[in-house]
């Protein structure tokens, strides 16, 4: 994978989001700021973590021998809810904020080092009161990637099955989710 593959679908990914999330707030008559300024998105990431950390309960488990084994399909989609929450996160930042943070640049180096973590490493970095300091509002895109990398999964299957995911959203605001 190059730099430029990788962007590319980074880029795609945020311009998707951009989108879904334009629908969702003027349907809601919030604004970007609404969201930023109150947590949501660390709340949303939180609960969706948790959700992405049950689903692989059979890896930390040990003590439930009728524990389901992971299934790596449904990781995925887990993992793809928690993308969509950075992505909105990395728009409404840059929106409000107007800084120049370059999440596709950021995002290209955490891929490029192979770095790994769990989602509670994730969980860890935005948890508490912790997140509404200025120095913890900029989105965790770099621990995303992390662990994209620590469940093994490429870029190419997580843009896939989160264009798939922002079709489905779509389709969930038309049917008036």
């Amino acid at each position: 994978m190059t730099k430029e593959e990788f962007t590319a679908k980074w880029n795609n990914m945020l311009e998707a989001q951009r989108k879904l999330d334009e629908r969702i707030i003027q349907g809601n008559g919030l604004t970007y700021a609404d969201l930023y300024n109150s947590g949501r998105y660390q709340h949303a990431l939180l609960d969706e973590l948790g959700e992405l950390n049950h689903e692989l309960k059979a890896n930390w488990c040990w003590w439930k021998k009728t524990q389901a084994p992971v299934n790596r399909e449904k990781v995925l989609e887990e993992f793809v809810d928690c993308l969509h929450f950075v992505l909105s996160w990395q728009l409404a930042s840059a929106i409000i904020t107007r800084d120049r943070y370059q999440s596709s640049e950021v995002a290209w180096k955490a891929y490029e080092s192979h770095c790994s973590c769990s989602p509670v490493d994730v969980a860890v970095h935005i948890k508490g009161e912790q997140f509404m300091k200025e120095e913890y509002r900029i989105p965790p895109v770099a621990e995303l990637i992390c662990l994209m990398n620590h469940l093994n999964f490429t870029i190419d299957e997580v843009y896939r099955a989160y264009i798939q995911k922002n079709k489905r959203n779509h389709e969930r605001q038309d049917e008036g989710y």
